[in-house]
């Protein structure tokens, strides 16, 4: 069984200007992301998949594990899903076993690093899940925008202290976990029976537009 690490980044970006290349900590955003993950036990494989070869060049001399797979134009479009970068890299690979491990890691979400991936994978291995994702805890009173709004995790007429409010959770976009043979099948990075993976509170904020930009780099400063 391998374990792949897969690090779509595309050329172009709509609400932020070159993303993946913004600097944090005085690093490009990739650089940046891929020094906390490359040192992973777990991972036999680190694949940058971009329509943009200066985008691996930041971070090819990090590691002989890191690699670079040349996206299409049909996969870096404005609108494409991340699931076709994937199914294309897939596609391409000759060597491989069914039960084979993907990790879809997004560099936007910085608080990840290598002990955090380590202990995921680790907790997939053990589970009978087929999908896991990243997440960050959250007692927020949440509610759904209609015509007529409705709270979605509390009874406002009995309004709880929000440290009372358990077990939801926020998917922070940071990395996805499952097996090939799941994905060929589903098409989607999310399937079957899904577990979650808590990292901190912080790592909510995924860089995403400018606001959350400006937000990250004041917590990582």
């Amino acid at each position: 069984m391998n374990i792949y690490c897969l690090i779509p980044v595309r050329k172009d970006s709509t609400r932020i200007k070159n993303k993946n290349i913004v600097k944090i900590k005085k690093k490009k955003l990739i650089k940046y992301v891929c020094e906390k993950i490359i040192r992973s036990k777990k991972i036999n494989q680190f694949h940058v998949l971009s329509d943009n070869f200066e985008y691996f060049k930041c971070v090819r001399n990090l590691s002989k594990k890191v690699n670079y797979f040349r996206r299409s134009y049909k996969s870096s479009r404005k609108f494409s899903k991340t699931e076709e970068v994937v199914s294309e890299f897939l596609k391409h690979q000759k060597n491989y076993r069914k039960e084979d491990i993907i990790i879809l890691l997004q560099i936007t979400n910085p608080f990840i690093n290598y002990k955090i991936l380590d202990e995921a994978i680790i907790q997939f291995n053990k589970g009978k899940a087929d999908t896991m994702l990243s997440v960050s805890p959250s007692n927020k009173f949440l509610w759904k925008n209609s015509n007529f709004s409705k709270p979605l995790n509390y009874n406002y007429k009995k309004r709880k202290f929000s440290q009372n409010i358990k077990n939801y959770y926020i998917e922070n976009g940071s990395f996805y976990i499952f097996r090939r043979k799941n994905f060929l099948k589903y098409k989607n990075r999310l399937h079957g029976k899904i577990s979650l993976f808590k990292m901190s509170k912080e790592s909510q904020f995924e860089i995403d537009d400018l606001s959350d930009l400006k937000i990250v780099r004041k917590i990582i400063s």
